[in-house]
């Protein structure tokens, strides 16, 4: 796998009180935007801070675990950076279980596990990536286009905790047989345009 965008030394958080929003400096030309609302942030993001080696190993953690997603490399970028915020940055969040049927099998998560959950309603099948594992519930973000269901809408990288009951883990294999087959697919498409 070759990975054009490189956590460095020179990378830096800061909050933009014109955004409300956590940003992560990564040249004088390029800033991310983080998607999460200032008022779910604990204060400790309102300060300029470094990207540590810590946040540096969880980015490559994330990204590799994003492989198997048929996403973009910028959307698999963003969602590693997503991750990182949500890990490390958000204020404690209670389970909203409610959306997904309970799996036929317990499942115990290990942080940057891509799993699904099954809509309550629908039983549409839902990805998400583990950022925080607990022993009952973890929390994880949304990790696909956004969509709406039971009358939500669930945005792309959205932090939801889950009770690990709902949880599963996605077949990788499958996922990445699905991935390629889609880019070749995309690729034969621009191809002929």
């Amino acid at each position: 796998m070759k990975m054009a965008f490189r956590p460095t030394d020179s990378w830096r958080w800061y909050f933009d009180n014109e955004y409300d929003s956590l940003m992560l400096e990564i040249s004088s030309e390029m800033l991310f935007r983080c998607n999460y609302a200032s008022k779910i942030l604990i204060p400790d993001v309102f300060n300029e801070f470094s990207f540590s080696v810590d946040d540096a190993t969880a980015y490559y953690q994330f990204y590799d675990s994003c492989q198997s997603l048929a996403l973009t490399d910028s959307q698999k970028i963003e969602l590693s950076i997503n991750a990182i915020v949500a890990a490390n940055f958000l204020k404690p969040q209670m389970p909203k279980s409610w959306y997904f049927s309970q799996q036929p099998m317990l499942y115990q998560p290990k942080v940057a596990d891509i799993v699904t959950v099954n809509m309550q309603e629908t039983g549409q099948q839902i990805c998400l990536l583990v950022v925080e594992a607990g022993e009952n519930a973890s929390l994880c973000i949304i990790a696909q286009p956004t969509f709406i269901a039971m009358n939500k809408t669930f945005y792309f990288s959205e932090a939801i905790k889950v009770m690990n009951d709902r949880l599963a883990l996605v077949n990788t294999l499958v996922e990445t047989e699905n991935s390629i087959g889609s880019e070749h697919e995309q690729l034969e498409l621009k191809a002929i345009s």
